[in-house]
């Protein structure tokens, strides 16, 4: 039987974000006292996220089991930090008996733009090789998705931008949007493009998301989106080591299952 979702416990809540090379711990209650504590991965998330968790937990005084619930952001973003996280959050809970909730990336960016935008907010993340995570949001209380969140070419993702501008006021949010602010304003020259403070979600407003989550018990699935880097460029990495593209697949899959 599948488990049943549920509201938060009363204990703080702990939300743990991979997706970007800043990993982002916070820990608190809306309207309570908030922890964060960021820190560049590097390339070694592993070994970084838990020490990161344990001190944060510490200087609060809360154990585990004290915990409301554990917030995981599920993607879109680094492949490789959505699945420690990702484990990380699985095996927390698996020993403390706390219940998970996932948290998409792209929805916490919007969250953090509504305090300040009305109308339509476009929150675009960078997703490397001239893409970009994608999604558009009405700004009405808690944003309202007007569509799911998508993978895009930058000429794909300013024909969105154009689209969302016929709406109503515009707003653009995401380091992405930063990035190529030039093509998203020709293709909306009015758009507002909220700058780098907004590129990472307010601890405050990941804590109100994280409130309003549904627990559970289950395992988190992931949100990608697009391949990782092995698998888009599985050919090139298969011919420069000699191996055949089955033998390949075969690692690349090892690889993501270890």
């Amino acid at each position: 039987m599948a488990d049943a979702a549920s509201p938060p416990g009363n204990g703080p809540l702990l939300v743990i974000n991979g997706v970007t090379p800043q990993l982002a711990v916070t820990l608190g209650r809306p309207g309570a006292a908030i922890w964060h504590r960021r820190a560049t991965s590097t390339g070694c998330s592993a070994e970084i996220l838990a020490p990161l968790i344990a001190d944060l937990l510490a200087e609060a005084g809360v154990a585990p089991a004290g915990l409301g619930g554990i917030a995981c952001v599920r993607g879109p973003g680094s492949f490789t930090g959505i699945r420690v996280a990702l484990a990380t959050t699985l095996g927390l809970s698996r020993g403390s008996g706390v219940p998970m909730a996932g948290l998409d990336a792209l929805t916490l960016l919007a969250a953090t733009a509504a305090a300040h935008a009305t109308g339509v907010i476009v929150a675009i993340t960078y997703a490397r090789t001239g893409h970009v995570y994608l999604q558009t949001f009405l700004a009405d209380g808690p944003p309202l998705p007007m569509g799911p969140p998508v993978a895009l070419t930058i000429a794909e993702a300013a024909v969105r931008v154009a689209e969302a501008a016929a709406v109503g006021p515009l707003w653009l949010v995401g380091e992405g949007a930063q990035r190529s602010r030039e093509a998203f304003l020709a293709a909306a020259s009015l758009a507002a493009i909220l700058g780098p403070e907004f590129h990472e979600p307010d601890p405050a407003v990941v804590l109100a998301v994280a409130a309003r989550a549904s627990y559970s018990h289950a395992a988190l699935e992931p949100l990608y989106l697009r391949p990782c880097d092995a698998e888009e460029n599985l050919a090139a990495f298969a011919a420069a080591r000699g191996l055949s593209h089955e033998e390949a697949q075969a690692r690349a899959l090892h690889s993501m299952q270890g």
